[in-house]
């Protein structure tokens, strides 16, 4: 709980009111842009083109890879590549870390404290194998072709320990647990091999704890073993299918709210985390924002997130200093009455 003396609470709402930030902006102000909220920001530190910015997390973090790419920055992830008949996706979508399990896992891979074993996460299936560890569309593979795939993907993560900043983009809570290797996948195993092995697969949601514990557990490797700045999100992409049970509408409401809560938690621990706001923009435009499917994201609404990452972290400036100042100077009459008293 986070608790403020009286008199602190309301010099947070004049400071607010200074900045234009105490309510939502009303359609005549710098907020508020074609349809976006925009909420004004306060970076704790700036991107350089010249930076090495090491990507992981959801689809989503694969949106803010190709944007960072075309605009000169090195991204390592980006370059990640696949035959064509192994994967129908860009490469780099076949590296999509769903939860916050997965993500502590190739964090520890990097540094030694945690191993991808040749027999954890392979599922046979007709013509091939299946790497639960990689991306829920995958294509089946020879496991001689899967091992060394993981090797692959083992060399582009090292990349992590020499990137200037670091831009972690968490997806759902909705998780599988493999109990026999310890370890969770991204790819749910297939029913029939739950009912082959029963008692080794478990369905996690994971609550508010689960996601911070093992995103504490992220960030204290990281910091131990390299100085570095991390811009954390929370993906806009809702879940495609719920193991929950709950309507998915409602399930993916509670994976979000469960994401954006640890999100703050980790910004008030660690100084240099910084929360950027990809899933507030992308949900003020509203279904306008996606696709027909409802599920990805509007091509246009993507470059116009990511114009506003560039805008806030390679300017080094919080918002646009020629922009217009506000049309509306509107303060609620209770809010003024209060403040003096």
């Amino acid at each position: 709980m986070l608790i403020y003396d009286g008199s602190k609470a309301y010099e947070n709402l004049q400071t607010a009111i200074k900045k234009r930030t105490f309510r939502f902006p009303a359609k005549t102000e710098k907020d508020y842009r074609d349809g976006l909220l925009l909420p004004s920001l306060e970076p704790r530190f700036t991107l350089t083109s010249d930076q090495k910015i090491f990507t992981i997390g959801s689809c989503f973090a694969r949106n803010i890879e190709a944007e960072l790419t075309g605009r000169g920055f090195d991204v390592p992830v980006a370059k990640f590549v696949l035959p064509k008949d192994e994967f129908r996706h860009p490469g780099p979508h076949m590296l999509n870390e769903y939860n916050a399990g997965t993500i502590l896992q190739r964090i520890e891979s990097v540094f030694g404290e945690f191993r991808y074993s040749d027999e954890m996460g392979v599922e046979a299936v007709e013509g091939g194998y299946l790497d639960l560890f990689l991306h829920i569309h995958q294509q089946p593979v020879s496991l001689e072709r899967l091992l060394e795939r993981r090797r692959e993907i083992a060399a582009t993560y090292q990349e992590l320990a020499s990137s200037s900043a670091l831009v972690i983009t968490l997806g759902l809570v909705e998780s599988w647990f493999d109990s026999l290797h310890g370890c969770y996948v991204n790819k749910a195993p297939s029913k029939s091999l739950i009912q082959k092995n029963p008692g080794r697969f478990h369905f996690h949601r994971m609550d508010v704890e689960d996601v911070l514990a093992r995103m504490n557990a992220c960030i204290e490797i990281i910091n131990a073993n390299m100085k570095t700045n991390i811009v954390l999100t929370v993906s806009p992409v809702p879940i495609e299918a719920t193991f929950s049970g709950d309507n998915v509408i409602l399930a993916n409401s509670y994976s979000k709210s469960v994401l954006r809560v640890a999100a703050s938690l980790l910004y008030e621990k660690f100084d240099n985390i910084d929360y950027f706001p990809s899933y507030e923009v992308a949900l003020s435009k509203g279904t306008a924002g996606f696709a027909g499917d409802n599920i990805h994201i509007d091509k246009m609404l993507v470059k116009e997130i990511i114009a506003y990452m560039v805008q806030n972290y390679v300017t080094g400036r919080g918002t646009d200093e020629n922009a217009p100042p506000p049309v509306s100077h509107y303060v609620d009459r209770e809010i003024k009455n209060a403040l003096s008293r």
